[in-house]
């Protein structure tokens, strides 16, 4: 009888045990037969990988401009222990270790720096596999929309352990970009000023088309992107552009040199942006990178569509009154 009493007690002990770990389980991370804990949380980035991570991460390497942007930007800029060879900017991002860049990255000197998580982009994510030989874990952004932007930044927040912070941040960012295009974003078509951007010049004219945050940009501002028949980051040529004749060409300022190879051709000169003189070169690392700095980007943009407008309405007043006058005479 008293061994048939004991047995109960152990069984009763039993259940409250499994009962009690079903219930801590869920919230401090679960416990297996083996005695390890399971990750307490996980997020998946732009490529459908699942990250799991025991806690946010504490050291990231971040590679891409746009990355360290967007994670100083989140506020986790503290975590961030290396860099690409162009994080810029921030200021302190100047003064954290470089790892190289998409053409030579340095692996070992990611090693050493001990991440917890390398935050990569689409455009590189082959490095995801070297990266899984070192026994790293990589993240992936994507940087090819506008929405991209401000999804990577929600992403990203679910990653650093601030969720609400990453959703705050990029509501902040498109309510930033929502006023700033407020009184252009729907200008009718037909009132809409023809625009060449050219993003590079690499086995030809590289110029946004659609999907890519740079035609939303020019779109948004009130243009009408001469490419926006195009898929992606595409090329156009000179044919294409002579025929479809932009009422003003942009480019980013470090392509000045070659942008003006082109412009000062013969063949150029009877396009309207060319006889006019609006050719414009803007800071390429404002308008080049996803970064929350494309709210820059896109203020220059709309100044620029104003500036234009003015010197059409003021080419208009002039005429019209030159008109007046030679009918006086």
């Amino acid at each position: 009888m008293e061994s048939k009493k004991i047995l109960i007690v152990i069984g009763i002990l039993v259940a409250v045990v499994l009962v009690m770990g079903a219930l801590i389980g869920p919230l401090s991370g679960t416990i297996d037969l083996d005695g390890s804990e399971e990750p307490s949380y996980s997020v998946e980035d732009k490529t459908g990988e699942k990250l799991e991570f025991e806690e946010p991460p504490e050291r990231i390497v971040s590679f891409m401009p746009s990355n360290t942007e967007l994670l100083f930007y989140l506020e986790v800029g503290d975590r961030v222990v290396g860099v690409d060879d162009y994080s810029d900017y921030p200021e302190e991002a100047r003064e954290l270790p470089n790892v190289g860049d998409s053409e030579g990255v340095n692996y070992e000197k990611i090693v050493d720096l001990e991440p917890d998580v390398v935050v990569i982009s689409e455009a590189v994510v082959n490095m995801r596999e070297y990266l899984e030989n070192y026994g790293l874990k990589s993240f992936v952004t994507g940087g090819n929309t506008l929405e991209d932007v401000y999804s990577d930044l929600e992403l990203l927040g679910e990653m650093c352990g601030v969720p609400e912070r990453g959703e705050d941040k990029a509501q902040e960012l498109r309510s930033r970009m929502d006023e700033i295009t407020e009184d252009t974003r729907d200008i009718p078509e037909e009132e809409r000023i023809d625009v060449l951007y050219i993003s590079g010049i690499f086995q030809g004219i590289n110029t946004p088309g659609e999907g890519t945050f740079q035609n939303t940009l020019l779109t948004d501002a009130g243009f009408n992107n001469i490419a926006s028949d195009k898929s992606g980051w595409a090329t156009i040529s000179e044919e294409e552009i002579i025929d479809r004749d932009p009422e003003m060409i942009i480019a980013p300022d470090h392509l000045e040199p070659q942008v003006s190879e082109y412009t000062e051709k013969d063949s150029w000169k009877n396009i309207t942006a060319v006889e006019e003189d609006r050719i414009h070169f803007v800071d390429g690392d404002v308008i080049s990178r996803p970064s929350p700095r494309l709210v820059d980007a896109q203020e220059v943009l709309v100044d620029l569509l104003e500036s234009a407008e003015t010197t059409s309405a003021y080419l208009i007043n002039t005429w019209s009154f030159h008109c007046k006058e030679e009918v006086k005479a």
